[in-house]
């Protein structure tokens, strides 16, 4: 089992986000909040109809930064955020 996070609580990270259609480099901002979700579901053997009984595999990582708001903030994925902001500035420009 992976419990590891590409990030860690107390990282400062940019993240690439979109507003009103233009995408925009924001931060530094700090990581408050990691959710790791990992899904290894043999699944009802026979299964044919519905799709939460069939057999599923899925890893989910999720962040908050204390800036935008833990809890009822902002969820951004690993591929938004980074470690510099010229390393953001760069993916964005590859999107």
């Amino acid at each position: 089992m992976d419990l590891q996070s590409k990030f860690n609580i107390g990282d400062i990270v940019c993240a690439n986000i979109k507003i009103n259609g233009e995408r925009k480099t924001i931060g530094p901002y700090t990581i408050g909040l990691i959710r790791v979700e990992l899904v290894d579901s043999p699944g009802i053997p026979g299964e044919q109809i519905f799709d939460n009984y069939k057999p599923q595999k899925k890893r989910t990582e999720q962040y908050m930064l204390v800036e935008t708001g833990i809890i009822s903030g902002t969820v951004y994925i690993p591929e938004q955020l980074h470690l510099t902001e010229e390393s953001a500035i760069e993916a964005r420009k590859k999107l």
